[in-house]
């Protein structure tokens, strides 16, 4: 049995959820989890986000962090219905994001005792979010040498560059822009510009030691001796790209099929399903919720509804306004909430329209459900094109919400073109017969970390390279100088080559100032050149300048150039004085 340490702050249910989901398969393994989630925002800090783990440690919030909290959760972010979530607004959310978990740094600080008390269990290993670098200084604090970053979405481009792992900007883009696997021009150069803004002008935060002399700890340097990484790609339905031994993909670790599909639908939502031939389920997260839509959109979505009436309509709807523009649609059953992964993992559902969530994309993906996508801001535009190319979705623009007429073809399209069922299927498939499960993959992994710590042998040299170094470019430069220099020497070869054969077959100097200038004549020269060393050399001459041999030079020049040349008075081979170059 080894002693785990996970620590998760609690700023956002998906990311909470997922590093409970990992306490509860490391505890189901047999090993001593507790789970640390410090609150930031108030509203999660009673939910349950595990089942089998028991030793849950909270910290209350500063006023300060508090209030970081509260800004996060009624941030309004609704305006992304009608919004561009662009690369420019990625910077300042990064910023916010780090000054929370500095001052959560700080609350850890004020609260020794808590932490006196973890100190005091020893534990053999630390799992926390890599971006969440308050877990540094407790890391630190705790005496904790080994320790995995972990990321709840599917990758980010610093923890890549850190531990060595390639990121090229040509082909790995950030996971926040909405790039898919083939770059643009200028995609690519919004995703150099991104990557390298957000290293230079954010960087690493400082954080000290809880622990006097309270040295500066340097992030940068101690992050690459991490065990492993886990993060939450999976290899069978995320972008392939390269990868070190490090990074363990355990995408879908919270999707439970066997269990999502043995839950029981309540009598009245199985009644809902029975109600027609077709139903689908819609529904755009927790973050963007439908309520806050343009009037306009939930007034396409009904007419669009409405042309299907043997098709019911499940849509969460976050408000009881809806009679206002849905006018007594029969086919749509508005609710506040629905039981998301039962009805997925039901054979009755035909389809899902959501916002492409990683969450959502995870559990439509394992359980198979045809999809319209349609993101709406962060990761979400990424994970469309990810899952869309498998062919099982449709992925479908948030701008054309309010185009009835669209909105009509993408559900005809999803419901009777049997190729989106059946690919959606395939996956599921591909998923449930991956040969090694997420599950098995991050227990193991942990595992392997707890007993044998640090791993420096996984830690590739690449990391430590210069650029000029790391791109070969000092070696493109060494080639370089040597094919030029080869290509000197070769055309200097030619030149002495020319000129004795035009001293040997006695041309006059008009005729070898055009051999040397005009790069055709010289050409066409070449094959006369080697036709009269392999006469010469056939005769018992030799390269003697003599009558002989002249007459063999002026025999091969009338053969390849007929009425060019002739003989002059000095016993040369001149052009005829009609010859015009």
């Amino acid at each position: 049995m080894r002693l785990f340490l996970v620590y998760s702050p609690l700023f956002a249910y998906s990311h909470s959820t997922f590093f409970g989901t990992i306490c509860d398969f490391l505890t189901d393994a047999g090993h001593n989890v507790t789970f640390f989630t410090p609150t930031i925002v108030t509203k999660y800090r009673n939910i349950s986000y595990t089942k089998s783990t028991k030793d849950v440690v909270h910290m209350d919030p500063s006023q300060k962090l508090k209030d970081f909290g509260d800004q996060l959760s009624s941030g309004d972010i609704s305006r992304f219905w009608t919004e561009d979530s662009s690369a420019t607004e990625i910077i300042p959310v990064i910023r916010v994001f780090q000054n929370m978990y500095n001052e959560q740094a700080e609350v850890m600080k004020n609260n020794l005792e808590i932490l006196d008390d973890l100190k005091r269990r020893n534990f053999d290993v630390m799992i926390f979010e890599a971006y969440v670098f308050s877990a540094y200084p407790l890391m630190d604090y705790l005496d904790i040498k080994t320790f995995i970053p972990s990321l709840s979405v599917t990758h980010n481009v610093a923890l890549s560059e850190s531990i060595g792992e390639p990121a090229m900007p040509s082909v790995v883009s950030d996971g926040l822009l909405p790039h898919g696997e083939i770059l643009s021009f200028w995609e690519r150069i919004v995703n150099v510009l991104v990557v390298r803004s957000i290293d230079s002008i954010l960087g690493y935060p400082v954080h000290r030691s809880f622990k006097p002399p309270f040295n500066v700890i340097d992030i940068r340097h101690i992050e690459p001796d991490a065990s492993f990484v886990f993060i939450n790609s999976n290899p069978f339905l995320d972008f392939p790209r390269p990868t070190l031994t490090k990074t363990v993909e355990i995408g879908g670790i919270s999707v439970d099929v066997s269990k999502i599909k043995s839950e029981k639908l309540s009598k009245k939502w199985s009644q809902i399903l029975n109600l027609r031939e077709k139903t689908i389920l819609v529904s755009f997260g927790s973050l963007l919720l439908s309520k806050d839509m343009p009037l306009e959109n939930k007034k396409a979505l009904v007419r669009a509804m409405r042309e299907f009436e043997d098709v019911t309509f499940i849509w969460k709807y976050e408000d009881n306004d809806f009679e206002r523009f849905s006018g007594g649609v029969e086919n749509i059953e508005f609710a506040e909430w629905v039981p998301q992964r039962a009805l997925l993992a039901n054979p009755r559902l035909s389809a899902f329209l959501t916002h492409g969530g990683l969450g959502s994309i995870n559990e439509l993906s394992y359980l198979g459900i045809p999809a319209i996508l349609c993101p709406l801001f962060a990761d979400q535009m990424r994970n469309t094109k990810m899952l869309t190319r498998h062919n099982g979705s449709i992925g479908f623009s948030k701008y054309d919400l309010s185009d009835s007429k669209k909105i009509a073809e993408a559900f005809q399209k999803i419901l009777y073109d049997d190729s989106y069922s059946e690919n959606s299927k395939k996956l599921a498939e591909q998923l449930a017969n991956q040969p090694i499960k997420p599950k098995d993959s991050m227990v193991k992994h942990a595992e392997f970390a707890a007993r044998f710590g640090r791993l420096p042998s996984l830690d590739p040299y690449s990391r430590k390279m210069g650029f000029i170094e790391y791109f070969m470019i000092d070696v493109a430069f060494f080639c370089t100088i040597i094919l030029a220099m080869m290509k000197m020497l070769q055309a200097a070869q030619q030149w002495a080559g020319v000129h004795i054969s035009c001293e040997l077959m006695g041309l006059s100097d008009r005729v070898r100032n055009l051999v040397f200038t005009n790069l055709d004549f010289s050409q066409q020269m070449c094959a006369a050149f080697i036709d009269y060393s392999i006469a010469i050399r056939a005769s018992e001459n030799g390269y003697a300048r003599n009558h002989e041999n002249l007459e063999i030079a002026f025999g091969i020049l009338q053969k390849s150039h007929p009425g060019t040349f002739r003989i002059d008075a000095e016993g040369k081979i001149d052009f005829k004085d009609d010859f015009e170059n």
